[in-house]
């Protein structure tokens, strides 16, 4: 019976080590990040341009988000977009973007309601005119612009920084404004 046991034991630990081996196990090194992100110039209002899906974003238009630094350092952020339509009903989401480490301000931790997150500043614009957001593990992925729509040949060099960075850029999704 012991050997049985055991048996099962080690299958399910080889079943469990399968699921996490990709987060645990891959080589892959993190997105670089912006450098030298100034804050106070990246606040303000931003249009998402394209995006990774993510369900909390299904069926928006419009999409929109503010950032606001506060005293302390943090960002407020409020995102809305419209359900549906340009004239469907409003859908906002606030959260806090923290500076885990001042010398390395792109590198922010987004708290909404409770659940934490990597939200790094992959890529600003020189003038802070269109920006590059996502997560460490490549699974979000955001395109912003102080307009509703970039340059194409902008946007084809963002796709491609991406691209070379992991994104998988043929799965975005692009906002209709």
């Amino acid at each position: 019976m012991f050997a049985s046991t055991r048996s099962m034991v080690v299958c399910a630990s080889s079943a469990l080590l399968a699921l996490f081996a990709p987060a645990c196990y891959d080589d892959t090194p993190p997105p670089e990040v912006a450098p030298d992100v100034d804050l106070a110039r990246f606040q303000g209002k931003w249009y998402q341009i394209a995006k990774l899906p993510r369900p909390t974003e299904e069926d928006c238009v419009g999409t929109m988000a503010s950032y606001w630094l506060r005293p302390d350092g943090d960002l407020d952020v409020v995102s809305e977009c419209r359900v549906g339509s340009a004239d469907g009903p409003l859908k906002s989401m606030t959260a806090t973007a923290r500076v885990p480490d001042p010398r390395t301000p792109a590198k922010l931790a987004l708290e909404v309601h409770g659940f934490h997150g990597d939200y790094w500043i992959l890529e600003v614009g020189d003038a802070y005119d269109h920006a590059v957001v996502g997560h460490p593990s490549r699974e979000y992925l955001w395109i912003l612009s102080r307009t509703t729509s970039l340059d194409p040949t902008l946007q084809d060099g963002l796709l491609e920084r991406a691209r070379a960075e992991k994104f998988d850029v043929e799965r975005l999704e692009y906002t209709r404004h």
